[in-house]
């Protein structure tokens, strides 16, 4: 019997207007009366996923930055960053070749150059590339609008992670490309979740090490908890996992690494389905 469940949100937990369903958020609310451990695992920083979840939907704990950090309730029990010369470098190299990127802090607002601004927000301009997942496009429309603050000196300290982002899936192929020849001279983690973006963080952490710290704290075995997600940064988890769920609107590599597929998409309340089918 599972004692937890570790949920990724964009594209699983999360719809794809980045909302979640009064649906699920009372069954995880049953499925916590009844004693189930539920935690987030995410690649969004912890201010993000405050942003998008509403405040009846809570969780036991939570990885953010694809395991750059760990939270149980709201004392901190692990934390990483990059170091300030990398940030400078990549970031440097997106903003010469006019790949969108964001920097985020451990703590307050990501940032971008002020003088990125023009290309940034033609980026997220419509229309949108039929293969930009929607939920991605609205979180790259309002950073440009709302989230970014805009600097004149990139801000590198006590980066947890930053993110990349094209419209053109050949561009962020070559983009990764390029980030893996970095990383024969130096060392750090590369995820996507999906094939618009890449996100880097520190060597050797993913959500499964972020996991795993909660798993440690709960006093729990990695056989006794499910995880359920999308996207190519879930599989370090769902090799941690139990047993591992896909839903519907991964991809199908993604699929291939998963024990069970969904039957419902996180457009169609997928999540809710599979949880309420599985426990009740």
């Amino acid at each position: 019997m599972y004692k937890a469940i570790v949920l990724d949100l964009d594209g699983t937990t999360l719809t794809e207007f980045n909302t979640v369903n009064d649906t699920l958020t009372d069954y995880v609310a049953e499925l916590r009366q009844s004693g189930m451990l539920v935690f987030i695992a995410t690649g969004r920083t912890l201010k993000e996923a405050k942003d998008v979840l509403p405040p009846s939907f809570e969780a036991d704990g939570i990885v953010t930055a694809n395991g750059m950090s760990a939270f149980v309730g709201e004392k901190q029990i692990s934390s990483h960053a990059l170091s300030a010369e990398l940030v400078e470098e990549l970031a440097g190299k997106a903003s010469e070749q006019g790949i969108y990127y964001e920097i985020h802090p451990s703590d307050g607002p990501r940032t971008a150059l002020k003088t990125d601004q023009p290309f940034m927000i033609k980026a997220a301009t419509e229309p949108k590339p039929p293969t930009v997942h929607e939920n991605e496009w609205l979180s790259r429309q309002e950073a440009v609008q709302s989230k970014i603050y805009w600097t004149d000196k990139l801000e590198t300290k006590d980066t947890v992670k930053i993110y990349f982002f094209s419209r053109e899936e050949q561009v962020m192929e070559e983009w990764k490309a390029e980030l893996e020849q970095k990383k024969e001279k130096t060392a750090f983690t590369t995820a996507s979740s999906t094939s618009h973006n890449v996100e880097v963080t520190v060597e050797g952490i993913s959500k499964a090490t972020g996991v795993v710290q909660l798993l440690d704290r709960f006093h729990l075995k990695k056989e006794e908890i499910m995880a359920i997600g999308d996207g190519e940064n879930d599989l370090p988890l769902f090799k941690l996992a139990g047993r591992c769920i896909a839903m519907k609107n991964a991809s199908d590599f993604v699929k291939s690494q998963a024990d069970e597929v969904t039957a419902f998409s996180y457009k169609e309340d997928g999540l809710y389905k599979f949880l309420k089918k599985t426990f009740d």
